[in-house]
């Protein structure tokens, strides 16, 4: 099982293929694995792809400390260094675009492209635990919120209702390895404590900011649709895609037309 021995934790990961590194970021207390139903298969035909689970989640090390997206950020750079993966596309999602953000920010010569997918710079007010998700965590348990809040927010219900077996196999591979409780808040706070807002004007990567159209749920005073807008407009070599008729997890409802975008973003 290839680990990554770092100072206070151990990071999982794993390489698939050969090429120029694409480096995948998940989303919020999500480890890799979901990255394996359709963004390795596809990217590791001519990619190096690398895809790792974040401290407290999945096969990595699960220390109990204050977590923040510059940690997240320094285990990657860590990571990256080891596989000697500079120039790198980056493509996170989620928590995983804040993590990027951060990324190509503070080892620029690490990220060549950058892929901010449905993600924000920050929280204006919302810092703590948001109490929308405290309410529903406690009131639901916490593999009930984990099971309905992944597909309320990541797919539409013509698309739950159209493909179950797929929203099903998601669900599977997306729990197989749920992370503790106090892991998945840990991830929240370091989530909601991020805050790159006054530095998005010194990403100089060519960025593809990705949102789904009706990505709009709302836990804190922004969602990831108008968190999306306010990327576009502090980057400054970035372009803005939206989604039609799709939520957060479009990476598994219409990953073939996230990969063409993304495709037609890397091939120049």
């Amino acid at each position: 099982m290839p680990t990554l021995r770092l100072q206070d934790t151990e990071i999982y990961y794993e390489v698939h293929g050969q090429g120029q590194p694409v480096v995948f970021l998940s989303e919020t207390a999500c480890d890799g694995e979901v990255w394996k139903i359709y963004q390795v298969p596809e990217f590791s035909r001519d990619h190096r792809v690398i895809i790792h689970d974040y401290r407290g989640t999945g096969r990595s090390a699960k220390p109990s400390m204050d977590y923040t997206t510059k940690m997240f950020c320094e285990d990657v750079a860590a990571l990256m260094d080891h596989l000697n993966a500079e120039g790198a596309i980056v493509v996170g999602h989620s928590m995983g675009g804040r993590v990027a953000q951060l990324l190509a920010l503070d080892h620029p010569e690490k990220v060549q492209k950058l892929v901010l997918a449905s993600t924000g710079a920050h929280f204006p007010q919302t810092k703590g635990l948001p109490l929308k998700i405290c309410k529903e965590m406690i009131e639901w348990g916490h593999e009930k919120y984990e099971r309905d809040h992944s597909v309320a927010v990541g797919f539409t219900e013509e698309f739950v209702n159209k493909y179950p077996q797929r929203v099903e196999h998601y669900l599977k591979v997306r729990m197989q390895n749920l992370c503790p409780v106090e892991f998945h808040l840990r991830h929240i706070l370091a989530r909601q404590s991020h805050d790159t807002s006054g530095r998005l004007k010194d990403i100089r990567q060519p960025t593809l900011i990705l949102v789904g159209e009706d990505d709009r749920n709302m836990t804190s005073e922004l969602n990831h649709r108008m968190s999306s807008e306010i990327l576009a407009q502090g980057i400054p070599n970035s372009s803005l895609v939206v989604l039609p008729n799709e939520r957060h997890s479009y990476f598994f409802a219409n990953p073939e037309a996230a990969h063409k975008i993304i495709r037609e973003f890397i091939k120049d």
